[in-house]
């Protein structure tokens, strides 16, 4: 009868157990499926939070990188290193909260009420806006100030200006373009460190990549083991139940066969049975509940890893975005495009450095078409810019009319007023950022038409460079053929003076000094060169000279190179120069105390008054001749020069 009586115990608590744990088996279905309906809507909050993020911080480099294109240089590099560094850093934040902190950029979130917790995520969006707003700001100074630089050099080129006024302008030009050239080098050698040191993180996060996949595997294969652990302790579960079974119908069929005649011994030994059944089911129930909670702990730490996983795989993506983005690559190819420029502007340098003294005009020209060549590139850059500013206006708007329909989604699925206010405030930041950027792709538009007017300028002026440049080589032609004739002639005076061998001849001599001082000076009147001249007749060391003064040493000098050993009247002209330091104190008294240049004519024997006058108007002709070649080639280097 005790037996019997245990027996339906038992059972009834099987049955209880039973009931209790399909209670529970419902209770945790229920749970599990408000937990998958939660975790789609946070995935779907998360994803839409994690295409903003993206958005922003796509918007927040494309800042940066234009104000570097625009001239910002180390201070947007350093805009751009504090951003990568904010997002390179992992909150010390719960798991639930670190996409919240990663968008905030911030590494945890002091506030435990709701509302708290509200104010400060709109505070600090508001501040992350605000620095956005002030990198758009600062492009806009920077793209106003090269505006500013563009309309210097337009201006420069466009007035008349002196020679000296065109080159220290253009050297100015060319040191702005030098320092812009540097500054695009600085730019490309940091972002090439960038791409290192990305390329670094991404192999970093490649092997800690797959030391997670190893360690995702080894914690299967433990799951795999404990599962199977599980379904042996499950058989062992339905063993013992089988045997429970078989014990209590063994039991009653025994009691019904004996009618009661079953000794008390026997009767112990299977209540003792019994309970050491029982026993090991509770062993059982307890090792499969601390296996089941092992494999849930193991579940939690699956679904952790995958989490981070995850967030690598994010980060890994932005990585790529960052080596694949397009103003890398413009960057690089305004680079080459500046190298280029740079080694023209050398060898026009070291070509013109080899001709200075003949082309210096030509060289003003070609620097002029050179400064024309690059405002007309800076043109084209402007074009491109205004190209890719509209493609962005575009982009922005794309982006507006996404972020209005996510808006709505938003407004749909979550009544958030912070969020909702947010989302306003962005798109209407939007609106104000797509007003600017029209302004000022229309202020590049008007810089697009003031460049094509300096290109039809620099079209005009380089016809007039070849014009120039075609005057002076006719111009050197004829020097040349000038200098050929008189070269010839001095050779043939030479052969003929070899030819003849006579006396010198004197213009003192004749006592006709009246006649020959009128004479000079009657013939002065035709060319400036000649100052005075005079005639020495009387004894002594001078007679027989005569010495004509000139204003000009140049001309003395020729007169006296053409003149000596001059064949006159079968006799030959001595002809010298004389420093004035030479003559006596009263001779030079009588001369003038003036510095003069004088040459000095010697006789030899007694000529004629027609000889005479004959020769001291062949020599007026060959000074006025001489001093009409000076005057020639003077304007001919006044007209090169």
């Amino acid at each position: 009868m005790l037996s019997k009586v245990d027996a339906a115990v038992l059972q009834y608590q099987n049955q209880k157990l039973v009931q209790q744990l399909d209670v529970q088996k419902h209770e945790l279905h229920d749970l599990e499926t408000k937990i998958k309906e939660l975790k789609d809507r946070q995935s779907s909050y998360d994803d839409m939070l994690i295409s903003l993020n993206q958005l922003w911080n796509q918007l927040v480099d494309d800042l940066i990188l234009l104000g570097v294109r625009a001239g910002g240089g180390h201070n947007a590099l350093e805009t751009l290193d504090c951003g990568d560094t904010s997002r390179d850093s992992i909150p010390s934040c719960p798991v639930e909260e670190m996409f919240l902190c990663r968008l905030l950029e911030r590494d945890s979130i002091d506030c435990s009420d709701n509302d708290a917790i509200a104010n400060y995520v709109e505070q600090v969006l508001s501040s992350r806006h605000s620095s956005t707003m002030e990198l758009l700001k600062s492009l806009e100074d920077t793209i106003a100030a090269e505006s500013v630089k563009t309309e210097s050099m337009a201006l420069a080129l466009q007035g008349n200006i002196s020679a000296e006024d065109n080159i220290m302008q253009l050297s100015k030009i060319d040191d702005m373009m030098k320092e812009e050239a540097k500054n695009f080098r600085d730019v490309i050698d940091a972002l090439h460190l960038k791409h290192k040191e990305y390329t670094d993180r991404i192999q970093v996060y490649i092997s800690s990549h797959s030391t997670d996949q190893s360690e995702i595997k080894r914690l299967q294969g433990d799951l795999e083991e404990i599962m199977a652990e599980l379904e042996q302790s499950r058989r062992k579960l339905v063993n013992l139940g089988m045997q429970k079974n078989v014990a209590s119908g063994m039991h009653a069929s025994t009691q019904v066969a004996a009618n009661g005649t079953l000794s008390p011994e026997k009767t112990a030994d299977k209540t003792r049975g019994l309970r050491e059944i029982k026993d090991s089911i509770e062993e059982a129930k307890t090792v499969a509940e601390d296996r089941l909670k092992e494999l849930q702990d193991a579940l939690q730490q699956n679904l952790i890893y995958s989490k981070q996983l995850q967030d690598l795989q994010n980060e890994l993506k932005d990585d790529k975005f960052v080596q694949s983005s397009r103003l890398y690559t413009l960057l690089s190819d305004q680079l080459q495009h500046w190298n280029a420029e740079l080694g023209q502007y050398k060898a026009l340098t070291d070509t013109l450095q080899t001709d200075r003294l003949l082309v210096m005009r030509e060289k003003e020209l070609n620097l002029k078409a050179e400064s024309a060549d690059a405002a007309r590139n800076t043109i084209d850059n402007a074009d491109s810019r205004i190209e890719e500013l509209e493609l962005q206006l575009q982009k922005c708007i794309i982006e507006k009319n996404d972020l209005e329909i996510k808006m709505e989604e938003a407004m749909q699925d979550a009544g958030k007023n912070d969020i909702k206010a947010e989302f306003r405030v962005m798109a209407s930041a939007l609106s104000k950022e797509m007003g600017m950027m029209e302004a000022q792709l229309s202020r590049w538009k008007e810089t697009a038409h003031e460049a094509i007017s300096l290109r039809h300028e620099t079209e005009s002026l380089k016809a007039l460079l070849s014009d120039k440049t075609n005057q002076q080589k006719r111009l050197a032609d004829e020097c040349a053929e000038q200098i050929v004739e008189i070269k010839s002639l001095k050779v043939s005076h030479g052969k003929v003076m070899q030819k003849v061998g006579v006396e010198v001849i004197g213009l003192g001599a004749l006592k006709l000094t009246g006649f020959l001082r009128e004479l000079m000076q009657q013939n002065n009147v035709n060319f400036e060169s000649l100052y005075t001249v005079r005639t020495l007749t009387e004894t002594g060391k001078s007679k027989h000279y005569g010495f004509i003064e000139f204003k000009n040493p140049e001309v003395a000098e020729v007169v006296a190179d053409c003149m000596h050993n001059y064949l006159l009247f079968e006799h030959l002209l001595q002809v010298h120069l004389i420093p004035l330091e030479h003559f006596h104190p009263k001779f030079k008294a009588v001369i003038g105390i003036e510095p003069v240049y004088i040459f000095s004519l010697s006789s030899g024997s007694n000529l004629e008054k027609h000889d005479v006058k004959v020769s001291v108007n062949t020599i007026a002709i060959i000074i006025k001749a001489v001093s009409i070649a000076l005057e020639k080639n003077q304007k001919l280097m006044v007209r090169h020069f």
